[in-house]
């Protein structure tokens, strides 16, 4: 789906809307349940988003000689704006530990918080 046209964005929030009148209709759950980790998901595929342009740009920094060739840092994804991921906080990896165990995604989330916690602590 392309989110840069204004019919995309519209339908977006239509699936939007409908899925929480779907989670209001068909479950006990009420929004003060279930915002927090809709919410945290919103924000970990954000994260996940800066964090591969990021990748991108490090690997064509290092390919035309902006960068040295040299292991990539945390550090190296603070300065392009984005928080650096470890494997385990990946959204397509949570995502799929989500889908395929049902493990509980909040603690999976918590991963990211946990390292970016020790990012600003180092430096």
């Amino acid at each position: 789906m392309n989110f840069g046209s204004a019919g995309s964005i519209e339908r977006l929030e239509a699936d939007l809307w409908a899925a929480a009148d779907n989670l209001r209709a068909n479950s006990k759950l009420t929004s003060s349940d279930y915002f927090m980790p809709v919410l945290g998901v919103i924000f970990l595929r954000h994260a996940a988003n800066r964090f591969d342009a990021a990748s991108r740009q490090i690997e064509q920094d290092q390919a035309s000689g902006k960068m040295p060739k040299r292991k990539v840092l945390p550090e190296d994804y603070i300065r392009r704006r984005a928080l650096w991921l470890p494997e385990k906080a990946h959204y397509d990896w949570i995502m799929q530990q989500a889908a395929t165990s049902g493990s509980d995604l909040p603690r999976l989330v918590t991963g990211i918080s946990a390292s970016s916690s020790q990012r600003c602590l180092k430096t």
